[in-house]
């Protein structure tokens, strides 16, 4: 059974609807390393101020918020590279109709 090619209408819309979800993502992937920013840098605040003894309070804490927003970042970066790949397959897709 031999799948009939798609047009070039239907490919150009999956391009449309891609590189909108692209550009939706991509502003969310900058504000999540902006948010791995602020971690890293609350955490450094935290590592410099002196506490007392050996301790630091609330260490912990900002090392466990920063791992979370570096995943979050790296989840949102391998969805993008995802659909970057879907797309240049549809244009593969596109110049092999011509």
């Amino acid at each position: 059974m031999t799948k009939d090619p798609r047009s070039a209408q239907d490919i150009l819309a999956d391009q449309f609807r891609i590189t909108a979800d692209l550009s939706q993502l991509t502003g969310t992937y900058h504000r999540l390393l902006q948010r791995q920013a602020a971690t890293a840098f609350a955490r450094q605040m935290l590592e410099d101020r002196p506490g007392p003894g050996a301790s630091n309070p609330g260490l912990a804490e900002a090392e466990a918020a920063e791992a979370f927003a570096r995943q979050e970042a790296s989840a949102m970066e391998a969805r993008i590279a995802d659909l970057e790949r879907h797309l240049a397959a549809l244009g593969h897709e596109l110049a092999a109709l011509k």
